[in-house]
């Protein structure tokens, strides 16, 4: 399957032709592409609302404030996330709280409840890294039990289902991405989705809507007399996504569900070469969940970085890029080298030996089942030769 951009280039083209490519600069929400990608979006995911911005980092600052994140408080979040997690919630001027995650890569319930009866936290930002989705229905009656308010980040979480439904329906909001290393490719940008009005209107008044653009938006007419209630009562901080993106991004959408078909058509085709290998665990996904797996992670059995970076060499030198989360100084997913939240030394030290030698690459969505075979056989072969010390077979299609 080849990626067509074709029609994207047509809706880009068209909104530059019209020279308006503020989402406002319109009469009606049909004449804004932003406003129409919004509804689009909702119809695509089963979500009332949703609110178009500059990145999902944008829409999870946000969400966290709708959230009622104030200075000073705590936010707990999984230990295996971005960097720009725990940024959005210093831009919040609260607290990041890390909580273990378990082998499969997904919030340790355990480490939930330590960290919760420790901390007194009361907001969970729950990122579903890599499209891995914890046990909802546990952790659910685990939020509604404590009185702990959650927060879905699901940037990398498009078109993964749990019982069926779009992931992110069980947090006050959750928020998608669009960067180029996601599903729907944008270059930047992230939808904010919700089933609470009053969420949604206040993200819209974050986001930069002002004075009466409020009926540029797919609105009913009583969010309609919110937005007006509200209007100047909310910070704008000009997140808004624009019309020149929201163009190339639109017509993506009904590419996404034949895209995830390939994606974990080609990751069950990655995982069973490297699931021969004893030199590699693979993780398992939630009993519950549909993934959508544009990426792969797995574990290199072994504690030895010579032997790490002797794999990661050999691969580059055969045009294979694979990283692991814990080998790289510059890592943005190892939380020990985030400086600026000053986390205690020995913190999560269950996630981080777990990512010492986990390895991620992108399964890219051109490649095709003879490409996947023969990078997953290169793979495994290389990780068996330098673990095992025997000479590769040469892998050829």
């Amino acid at each position: 399957m080849k990626i067509i951009f074709d029609e994207c280039i047509d809706n880009v083209v068209n909104v530059l032709n019209k020279e308006k490519l503020f989402r406002y600069d319109c009469k009606i929400p049909e004449d804004s592409e932003v406003s129409c990608l919004e509804n689009d979006f909702t119809k695509l995911t089963g979500f009332k609302y949703a609110v178009a911005m500059n990145s999902c980092s944008s829409a999870i600052f946000i969400s966290l404030l709708c959230a009622g994140v104030r200075p000073g408080d705590k936010v707990m979040l999984p230990a295996f996330t971005f960097i720009a997690v725990p940024s959005s919630i210093i831009h919040a001027n609260a607290v990041p709280v890390l909580v273990d995650v378990d082998d499969n890569y997904v919030i340790d319930m355990g480490s939930l409840a330590e960290v919760y009866e420790k901390e007194n936290a009361n907001f969970l930002l729950l990122s579903h890294m890599r499209g891995r989705v914890a046990n909802m229905d546990e952790l659910l009656i685990f939020c509604n039990t404590h009185d702990i308010k959650l927060v879905e980040d699901c940037a990398h979480s498009l078109g993964v289902l749990w019982n069926g439904r779009q992931a992110g329906y069980h947090g006050i909001a959750a928020s998608f991405s669009m960067q180029s290393y996601k599903m729907l490719d944008g270059g930047e940008g992230g939808v904010l989705c919700t089933n609470d009005m009053d969420v949604a209107i206040k993200s819209m008044l974050y986001a930069g809507c002002y004075e009466t653009n409020w009926s540029k938006h797919y609105l009913t007419e009583e969010g309609q007399k919110l937005a007006n209630e509200l209007v100047n009562q909310l910070p704008a901080y000009n997140f808004r996504m624009s019309n020149l993106t929201a163009a190339a991004i639109r017509p993506q959408l009904k590419q996404l569900e034949d895209r995830i078909q390939k994606y974990n058509n080609n990751y069950d085709c990655f995982i069973n070469i490297l699931d021969e290998s004893p030199y590699i665990r693979i993780p398992q996904f939630t009993t519950g969940s549909r993934p959508a797996s544009d990426t792969c992670q797995f574990q290199i059995l072994t504690d030895n970085k010579e032997k790490i970076r002797e794999i990661i060499q050999n691969l580059e030198a055969q045009g294979i890029t694979l990283s692991v989360f814990g080998f790289s100084e510059k890592n943005a997913r190892a939380f020990w080298r985030w400086g600026f939240c000053n986390f205690p030394e020995g913190k999560c030290n269950k996630t981080k030996n777990l990512l010492l030698n986990t390895a991620d690459i992108r399964l890219r969505l051109a490649w095709d089942k003879r490409e996947i075979s023969r990078i997953a056989n290169i793979i495994f072969e290389t990780i068996d030769s330098v673990l095992s010390r025997r000479a590769p077979k040469v892998v050829s299609f």
